[in-house]
């Protein structure tokens, strides 16, 4: 019996495994470094409710040699969205409980609005110049690149054109690890 059960562990700690080696798969960033700099890019697919087509978010992080901040962090969706209501940012920690199990804790902050720069035939681009956003509601300038170092999460959420919303996750583990080695 206590074989089996040990088969049984070791076949799900492979699957576990398995499963973790393609998250970090998905979510490491694209590096390209330039003379002036680095780009990092994360692409992250995700679906429409009731579509079968998929559709990608883009990240884009420029970092400027000899400066610790990014010089901008962009965002690019799909255009079939309420272009007017622009993307909203909110992030999200990991938090383990008594029991041993995870669970995600959203930030006790407001989701920020990120208006579009510009919208295309395709697509459309939030940006956040160097890291820092004004909240719209009370005024105050928000570092949503040091957000990226204290939270586990960062989820985007949008409004398509048909009513319909839709909120894409993106663990920050891999970003955090990535963007070290560009200091």
């Amino acid at each position: 019996m206590i074989f089996i059960i040990g088969i049984n562990l070791f076949s799900q700690n492979k699957e576990i495994i398995a499963l973790s080696n393609e998250a970090v798969k998905s979510f490491t960033w694209d590096i390209q470094k330039t003379e002036k700099g680095t780009l990092m890019f994360l692409d992250v697919p995700y679906k429409q409710d009731n579509k079968n087509e998929l559709e990608y978010l883009s990240l884009t992080i420029a970092k400027v040699k000899y400066k610790n901040r990014p010089d901008f962090i962009s965002v690019i969706i799909p255009n079939n969205i309420v272009q007017s209501n622009g993307i909203f940012i909110k992030f999200a920690k990991s938090v383990k409980f008594k029991n041993e199990k995870r669970n995600v804790e959203l930030g006790k902050e407001n989701p920020i609005r990120i208006n579009f720069e510009k919208c295309g035939k395709a697509d459309c681009t939030a940006r956040i110049v160097d890291g820092y956003v004004i909240d719209k509601i009370n005024g105050e300038k928000v570092d949503i690149y040091q957000n990226f170092f204290e939270y586990d999460f960062v989820i985007f959420l949008f409004v398509y054109s048909n009513g319909s919303n839709k909120s894409v996750s993106v663990p920050l583990f891999s970003f955090k690890n990535q963007y070290k080695t560009l200091l």
